[in-house]
């Protein structure tokens, strides 16, 4: 199976500042359109998860936790879609999402010089969730999480972070996925009597 290489975005799209990097990289390691999935065993999703220092070296990967993260994953890109198009979560798209990370909690901290901080509750493999989902927290709370969106390009698919004046980029390259697909929209147009 192909691997997408680190710091590999299309077009020399600048990747997602921090706190959102690390949720662009957890999507993209499955680009369905690509035959690309890199945590497509609970092993590769192990040693992905530990690469990033969410996960110790003696804590294993269930199915049931590995089924679940990859459940949570393909969700996660929903939302980036619906970040791209405007939309809003829906009530199925909520619950299900409650059932993923009903085991991902958090405890707070209070740091020396008073700041609050979370961490995850435990450290198996819900733990490494929630500190995937409290960086989707810090990007709503600095206002960029809905700049993280979806490429809707039939062949692609890649989250991508938005930098645009006005958050109104929708591919990941204009010049790749919105040039193919207004090129076969055209040829639609012309083919039509």
């Amino acid at each position: 199976m192909v691997s997408v290489p680190d710091g590999f975005q299309p077009a020399g799209r600048a990747p997602a500042p921090p706190p959102l990097d690390l949720v662009q990289d957890f999507v993209n390691t499955e680009i369905p359109v690509w035959a690309i999935d890199d945590i497509a065993t609970p092993e590769a999703l192990a040693d992905w998860l530990r690469d990033r220092d969410l996960l110790a070296r003696d804590v294993s990967v269930d199915a049931d936790a590995f089924v679940r993260t990859r459940a949570l994953r393909a969700l996660l890109r929903e939302l980036a879609q619906r970040n791209t198009h405007g939309e809003p979560a829906d009530e199925a798209l909520r619950a299900e999402f409650a059932a993923l990370v009903q085991g991902a909690e958090l405890r707070f901290a209070l740091a020396p010089d008073g700041d609050l901080s979370t961490e995850p509750a435990c450290a198996d493999v819900d733990g490494a969730l929630a500190a995937i989902l409290v960086r989707i927290l810090d990007a709503q709370a600095t206002g960029i999480w809905r700049r993280l969106k979806s490429c809707p390009g039939a062949h692609c698919g890649w989250l991508f972070f938005d930098g645009s004046r006005n958050a109104s980029s929708k591919w990941c390259s204009m010049s790749i996925c919105g040039n193919r697909t207004k090129t076969a929209a055209y040829r639609r147009r012309r083919s039509t009597p």
